[in-house]
């Protein structure tokens, strides 16, 4: 969708603006609009899951996501946001199945890969609760390698690993704490953790 539609624009605004009652509902209008101007697009589907992610209506957004990837196959951005809310959801096999059809090259030709390093922060932290130690012991040092590679890029917006660190306070002692406790103090130096938290 090009960024200068009048949809875009108000989406833009709902995302950096204050939260205006007047601009979340012209925002959910034009997206009905839009869904019934093109029924069958993907996007217009995906332009209403994001609406209604917005305004807090997970299970609507998370079921347009869903239609927008059917529509689809490999909508990047529908596949990311049923990422999170499968995920909020506690549907952590649903959360696999998602990152796997997930682009990273993408992610880095839209300059989002911060996006695809979250999402990948969620398909381990889904396989940790899914018991699948191995797959989180081989995967997780390259995602900590790719946030300590970015700490000096004052461009990167890369959020706290704070579901890792929430599974890492979860597990007990054993080898996958250890593996959370080494690897998340990596990410000390570079502000995402205050070492009093491992």
């Amino acid at each position: 969708m090009p960024a200068d539609t009048p949809i875009a624009s108000l989406i833009e605004a709902v995302e950096d603006g204050p939260e205006v009652p007047e601009t979340f509902g012209r925002l959910l209008r034009e997206s009905e609009r839009l869904l019934k101007e093109t029924p069958g697009s993907a996007d217009a589907h995906y332009v209403r899951g994001y609406t209604l992610y917005l305004l807090g209506a997970h299970a609507e957004a998370r079921a347009a996501f869903e239609r927008a990837e059917l529509l689809r196959r490999g909508h990047q951005w529908a596949l990311f946001h049923l990422i999170v809310l499968a995920y909020r959801d506690g549907d952590h096999g649903a959360v696999l199945g998602a990152f796997s059809r997930l682009e990273r090259a993408y992610f880095e030709g839209e300059d989002k890969l911060w996006r695809y390093l979250v999402a990948w922060e969620y398909e381990l932290c889904s396989a940790a609760r899914l018991g699948l130690d191995e797959h989180v012991a081989a995967r997780l040092p390259e995602l900590i390698a790719e946030y300590t590679g970015r700490q000096d890029d004052p461009e990167e917006i890369l959020e706290r690993p704070g579901r890792l660190l929430q599974v890492y306070g979860e597990q007990p002692d054993g080898p996958l704490r250890d593996l959370l406790r080494e690897q998340l103090a990596l990410l000390v130096p570079g502000g995402w953790i205050r070492p009093g938290e491992l």
